[in-house]
C-alpha cells in the first residue's frame, strides 16, 4: 500500500448493488460480490492532484478500497467491474486488519482493454510505501505496476513497454525452468549440450531484460 498525497484523497463510498446494475452482472458475479462489505473510491490520482500537466492517455488512476466479509478476493466481480471503468485502477482489499492488492495493466481507448494478467498479492498486515517524486500520472501508474509486479520499471519506458518486458521476462523464466529440467533428465550428450547452449542463451536474454538504466 502506498502513502499517496492527501490531495488525492476522495473517500467516496458506493453501494455494491449500484455497480452490479451498471455492469449488468450475471449470477456468478452477483454471488462473488456477496463477499464485499463496502466499496470506496479512496483516491483519485490525476494531473490536478499531482500538480502536473495533463496526459490524454493517462488521465486518472482510481484507488478502490474494498472491505470484505471473508478472506477471499472477489476476482470475478473485480474483473467484470474493471472492464467498465474507463480509467486506470488499483484495488485494495481489507479483511480483519490485513490487506491484499490487485492490478492489471489497462489500455484506455474507445474500449477498455486489459493487456496483462491480474497481479494479486497475498493478505498480510499492510506495509506503507512512500511514493517518490513523480511528475506524471503515467509514471505514477508505472511505479504502482512495478511495485506490485515486483520487477522494477525503467525510467525511459512507457507502462505498455514495461508490461511487454515483464511478459518477456516471465516467458524466459518459464523457458529456463523447463530447459533446466530437460538437462537433468537428458542422457544423450549431444542433446544435453544443445540444452546447455539454449540455457546460456535464455539466461543472457534474461540478464539483458532485467538490466536497469545507469
Amino acid at each position: 500500500m502506498f502513502n499517496f498525497s492527501s490531495k488525492t484523497y476522495v473517500g467516496k463510498e458506493y453501494k455494491v448493488s449500484d455497480f452490479l446494475t451498471q455492469i449488468k452482472a450475471i449470477k456468478e458475479v452477483k454471488d462473488d460480490a456477496k463477499k464485499i462489505k463496502t466499496i470506496t473510491f479512496k483516491n483519485v490520482i490525476n494531473a490536478q492532484s499531482l500538480n502536473v500537466i495533463e496526459d490524454k492517455e493517462f488521465q486518472n488512476i482510481y484507488v478502490i478500497h474494498l472491505e470484505l466479509k471473508e478472506r477471499n478476493i472477489p476476482k470475478l466481480f473485480i474483473e467484470e467491474l474493471d472492464k467498465n471503468i474507463s480509467f486506470h485502477t488499483y484495488y485494495i482489499f481489507e479483511y480483519n486488519n490485513e490487506s491484499a492488492t490487485m492490478i492489471a495493466y489497462k489500455e484506455i481507448g474507445t474500449k477498455v482493454k486489459i493487456n496483462s494478467k491480474y497481479y494479486i498479492s497475498e493478505f498480510k498486515v499492510p506495509e506503507f510505501v512512500d511514493v517518490p517524486m513523480i511528475n506524471s500520472v503515467k509514471d505514477m501508474y508505472k511505479f504502482i505496476l512495478g511495485h506490485e509486479i515486483g520487477i522494477p520499471s525503467r525510467n525511459s519506458e512507457t507502462p505498455n513497454e514495461y508490461i511487454t518486458r515483464v511478459k518477456a521476462i516471465n516467458k524466459l523464466n518459464f523457458q529456463i525452468s523447463k530447459t533446466e529440467s530437460g538437462i537433468i533428465y537428458e542422457t544423450q550428450p549431444k542433446k544435453k549440450f544443445e540444452y546447455n547452449e539454449r540455457l546460456r542463451r535464455y539466461k543472457k536474454e534474461l540478464e539483458e531484460l532485467m538490466r536497469m538504466e545507469k
